[in-house]
């Protein structure tokens, strides 16, 4: 198997379009064509993790967090320094023929079986999706309006459901399509599926209109382009001005989960679940607790911007690694209880998710769970 291969298996399950525009992932050093041979996953790139890639024969690192956020285009900088830098371990693994692939924000919106098994493991079901405020004049959904012949209808439109398209709170597949005729005339160095140059053609078609998160356009695109027979493919995106339903695991949503209990429980037994699970000895809270907990949120990483959709879903107690002392503060004012992790430690599940996948796949893999920071107690 090449390294592109494994690649384009993940990428099935989180496009790398869906992620942030802001977030570089995808390979990041070596090259796709090269013959794989086993994979070492962590979190971050570390001299630590390199060196058990190293030791254990791989030739691929996969990792949630990006080695290197550039300041405008183009790397910021790639030279031999210091043995723990960013650019320093690229280049080596670079030389040493290792591979390095990023899978953040993309892993994060899109890895739904890796939560689900984590609201499992947390003993609760989930209901819904956490998302950010969008910033003014933004939406978090789109309506897409395609027109397409109608012997190629149904293979366009299941493409589009296919890829998460036309999900709406806990039902899926929704949209909605007006027959109609659709006109053209094709120019010279077209080379049009129907009709003939210079001629005006008239075709019997279907306009599908379905829902698109926002930030899954090209997504959608790509399932469009791909299953439409068309050359030139008419398509519109408007913004959508309702929310999305407080309910329904969706595709490509936000991140995180909402997700309840089957009985309410002890604050205390609850917190024992956390830690096992997540596999803490501690974690930062408010010190007002509520005394039982019924429902949850969770989020990944750093939650502070997700904390107004966990106050929308009335949610209990909130997990994540961190949200920093003011939005912690206002969380216990207004009754919402926080639970920081840690930044790496609520990340765990990303090395269990891409494990499994690669288990999945008969792709040699480890995973390598790497606590960078610690509790140091005098």
């Amino acid at each position: 198997m090449k390294i592109k291969a494994l690649i384009e298996a993940i990428e099935q399950r989180i496009p790398r379009a869906c992620a942030e525009s802001w977030d570089p992932v995808g390979l990041v050093c070596g090259s796709g064509d090269w013959t794989l041979k086993k994979v070492t996953i962590g979190v971050d790139l570390t001299r630590a993790l390199f060196e058990q890639a190293l030791k254990q024969g791989a030739n691929l690192i996969i990792i949630h967090h990006p080695p290197l956020f550039p300041k405008g285009r183009g790397l910021t900088h790639l030279s031999l320094g210091r043995p723990n830098e960013l650019s320093t371990l690229l280049l080596e693994a670079f030389k040493k023929n290792v591979a390095i692939y990023v899978a953040h924000t993309n892993f994060d919106r899109c890895a739904l079986d890796g939560m689900l098994d984590l609201a499992d493991a947390l003993n609760a079901i989930p209901v819904a999706r956490l998302w950010e405020t969008p910033d003014e004049g933004k939406t978090l959904l789109k309506k897409l309006v395609t027109y397409v012949p109608a012997d190629h209808f149904e293979r366009v439109r299941d493409a589009l459901f296919a890829v998460g398209c036309g999900h709406i709170g806990n039902y899926d597949s929704c949209g909605f399509s007006t027959a109609g005729i659709g006109n053209f005339r094709p120019l010279h160095g077209a080379t049009p599926t129907l009709g003939k140059i210079g001629e005006l053609e008239q075709v019997d078609e279907v306009k599908i209109e379905t829902l698109v998160v926002h930030g899954m356009e090209d997504v959608a695109l790509e399932a469009l382009t791909e299953n439409h027979p068309y050359e030139e493919v008419a398509y519109d995106f408007y913004p959508v001005e309702q929310t999305p339903a407080l309910k329904g695991m969706v595709w490509g949503l936000g991140y995180g989960f909402v997700a309840t209990l089957p009985e309410p429980l002890a604050y205390e037994q609850f917190a024992k679940n956390v830690c096992k699970v997540f596999h803490v000895k501690s974690f930062l809270t408010q010190k007002n607790t509520p005394p039982f907990v019924k429902k949850i949120a969770f989020s990944p990483g750093k939650g502070s911007s997700f904390i107004k959709s966990v106050k929308a879903h009335r949610a209990d107690v909130f997990i994540t690694g961190e949200v920093g002392y003011h939005d912690s503060l206002s969380s216990a004012r207004s009754h919402l209880n926080v639970i920081e992790l840690g930044h790496r430690e609520s990340e765990l599940y990303f090395l269990k998710t891409i494990e499994s996948w690669c288990k999945e796949w008969k792709v040699s893999a480890k995973s390598v769970d790497e606590r960078t920071q610690q509790t140091f107690i005098l």
